[in-house]
């Protein structure tokens, strides 16, 4: 009977121990904070020339970005890549004004090589709407940004920047 519970016990352990992931190389909470705080420093770029060298250690060199939010903005064609290439993205986003008033809502490890950034921004054009989205940067075995995936409201953006928006006749029937 003793040997039974022992064996099965030890079974159960082996096969506990085979079964669990490895989370040794998943991604801290502090480093996931460290790495978007380093992105902020992008896109906010008060000295270009440190952001251009801390983009070019954190983003890999197949860098995308996609993200329907900037396209609709653009009068693109959704569902495209918005960066293709690491010079791309730093060429256009250092070459733009910073952003402004970027604040951290949230930082999240998902899995063991994305993070989930939550954000808003009260620095764009007029600053009159508050501006809410969602990163998920997937990162390369290094701890490289290779893709980000974007999604904000781009509605209070374009308000913010001067667009206009007109609602249908019925606005009840788009809720």
């Amino acid at each position: 009977m003793k040997f039974t519970i022992v064996a099965t016990a030890t079974l159960a352990f082996a096969i506990s121990a085979f079964a669990a992931p490895t989370w040794s190389n998943c991604l801290a909470q502090s480093e996931a904070e460290s790495i978007v705080n380093r992105y902020i420093s992008i896109l906010t770029h008060s000295d270009i020339q440190a952001a251009n060298v801390t983009a070019q250690a954190l983003l890999a060199d197949d860098y995308e970005e996609i993200s329907d939010s900037i396209l609709s903005l653009e009068g693109q064609p959704l569902g495209g890549i918005t960066f293709q290439g690491k010079q791309n993205y730093i060429n256009g986003v250092l070459n733009a004004p910073p952003v402004a008033g970027v604040n951290t809502i949230e930082i999240l490890v998902a899995g063991c090589n994305k993070i989930l950034w939550y954000w808003n921004c009260t620095g764009i054009g007029t600053g009159k709407y508050e501006i809410k989205g969602f990163n998920l940067l997937a990162l390369e075995s290094k701890n490289m940004i290779e893709k980000v995936f974007l999604e904000f409201n781009s509605i209070a953006w374009g308000l913010d920047t001067g667009y206009t928006v007109t609602p249908p006749a019925d606005a009840s029937a788009t809720r």
